[in-house]
């Protein structure tokens, strides 16, 4: 028993399948680390968070029934004035209505007042809008909680005239009659720990409920608000509510399956292309054409989105998961906010798609798929040569990225590539570096004692031996051999008076002259 735990580490199938579970385990308790990383929830120990599947994203169409219209360096040359003054976009607002569009939603904040006549001229075509009209609501800073974000600081909440009928002078009085079509949407976002934008906060509390100014518990990003006034027309007061159950949201009976969310109530968003995609898909115009009643496209039925778009001196872009495969471009936060709106509307998959919900792998999918992976490769490296080994990874690798990637288009899911590529190579890695280690060194030794005695042929099948030169010493196996004894004559006496070393060059010599004679 002492020799075999003395020799255990050339069992080289044992330490392989050893080696691999210390590999898998490590991997996921790391895929842990990044997952909490990311959502900034909970104990973040290691803070590694890669992600290669940002460079697998389908990409498709914009969605036809969207429309950006965008504040840019052009609009503010044409219309001669920045800040656009609010009278401005009331101009603006009415002419979207004039022109059919179904809904308005402005990712512009409104929390301050300004020229007295211009704010005057936009609440008035606020009270009388005859279409829904999203105005943003965000906060300065906005913190992650148990299944919602939480506005702190500042309170932006648009001011009374822009959203409430009820006249008060206390600004921060409580709205008791809003404006029938004007619905407030939150424009908060929470970057992943390595600043790129992958999801969308679901639900919000403003601010303005810890200073009493409102007593509305929750609010929604301003895409689905938007969305949810596009889906249920004029009974958009009155519908149903997004509703939040454990880690889904669920929007009455509209979605065959729910939406998924996150720790903080946030979930994955389905960008259909990298910036500018809205742009180079001819559904783009900018905000002077609106204001100037010179629209090129029809806009019946389409929701619209105003808002800052690669304005200078103006920075609410971001870098979001298509931003990698297109030179790492940001995107607006306008456009972000369509991108939302898209997948929302995609809820409901064309026969023969999947849907535009996306989820994450479940932890028992990615540990399994890591375990399997780690086992499997580093058994298979250790039953082959170091070339073959190393083939056989690039093989692995290259069959789990393309069947993960066939497998999370059509199941519209986010796979985890970084954990079990890592596990594949430090599978390997391990494996190699164990063979290097203890084999290679066995193989040498046996080479050094047997190789000036024997001829090259069994030396190399003696280095084969499973346990190295202990075994070839103790061990053995049994064989019908046919043997020669030969015996030098007076070779004793003549030991006896030569130096040790010629005594060594003369059997050499005599043997190799003798096996010669013996394999002719």
């Amino acid at each position: 028993m002492g020799r075999y735990i003395r020799y255990w580490y050339t069992y080289r199938t044992a330490v392989a399948v050893l080696i691999g579970l210390g590999v898998s385990l490590s991997m996921y308790w790391l895929y842990t680390q990044q997952v909490a990383c990311d959502t900034q929830v909970g104990s973040c120990t290691v803070n590694v968070s890669v992600h290669p599947e940002d460079r697998l994203v389908g990409l498709s169409n914009p969605d036809p029934n969207i429309i950006i219209v965008g504040l840019d360096d052009s609009s503010i040359k044409d219309i001669g004035v920045y800040p656009v003054t609010r009278d401005r976009y009331a101009v603006a607002l009415q002419n979207l209505e004039k022109d059919g569009a179904a809904v308005v939603a402005f990712d512009i904040g409104f929390p301050d007042a300004r020229d007295t006549t211009a704010d005057n001229v936009l609440a008035k075509a606020l009270a009388t809008a005859t279409i829904p009209v999203v105005l943003s609501y965000s906060g300065n800073n906005a913190v992650p909680a148990d299944g919602k974000l939480i506005q702190t600081g500042l309170d932006q909440i648009p001011l009374r005239i822009f959203r409430c009928a009820d006249p008060n002078p206390d600004a921060n009085a409580p709205c008791r009659q809003p404006y029938p079509n004007v619905i407030l949407g939150s424009t908060d976002i929470e970057l992943d720990h390595d600043g790129v934008l992958r999801r969308i906060p679901m639900f919000v509390q403003p601010a303005c409920l810890s200073d009493g100014a409102c007593d509305t518990p929750i609010i929604n990003p301003l895409s689905f608000a938007a969305y949810r006034a596009f889906s249920l027309g004029k009974d958009f007061q009155g519908g149903p509510a997004l509703q939040e159950s454990g880690n889904t949201a669920s929007f009455s009976t509209a979605w065959p399956a729910p939406l998924a969310l996150d720790s903080t109530g946030s979930a994955l968003i389905n960008f259909s292309g990298p910036a500018d995609n809205y742009k180079s898909h001819h559904q783009y115009i900018s905000f002077s054409d609106v204001y100037r009643g010179r629209v090129p496209i029809d806009l019946t039925g389409k929701i619209v989105l105003i808002g800052a778009y690669n304005l200078t001196g103006f920075n609410d872009e971001q870098l979001v998961t298509t931003s990698a495969g297109s030179g790492g471009r940001q995107m607006p936060g306008v456009e972000i906010h369509a991108n939302v709106v898209q997948m929302l509307l995609g809820a409901v998959p064309v026969p023969g798609t999947p849907s535009k919900f996306l989820t994450t792998e479940s932890p028992l999918f990615v540990f399994l798929s890591i375990l399997v992976m780690g086992l499997v490769m580093a058994v298979l490296v250790a039953r082959v040569s170091v070339l073959w080994g190393l083939l056989a990874t690039v093989v692995g690798l290259l069959a789990f990225t393309f069947a993960m990637a066939y497998l999370a288009t059509n199941n519209s899911f986010v796979p985890d590539l970084f954990h079990p590529w890592l596990t594949i190579a430090l599978a390997y890695t391990g494996v190699t570096a164990y063979r290097f280690l203890y084999e290679d060194r066995e193989k040498r030794k046996v080479t050094s004692i047997f190789g000036q005695y024997l001829k090259p042929e069994i030396v190399a099948q003696l280095a084969k031996t499973r346990r190295g030169v202990d075994d070839i010493l103790r061990g053995g196996e049994r064989r019908e051999v046919t043997l020669l004894f030969v015996d030098v004559r007076g070779f004793t006496s003549m030991s006896e008076r030569m130096p040790a070393e010629d005594v060594v060059n003369l059997v050499q010599m005599y043997l190799d002259h003798l096996s010669g004679i013996i394999f002719t």
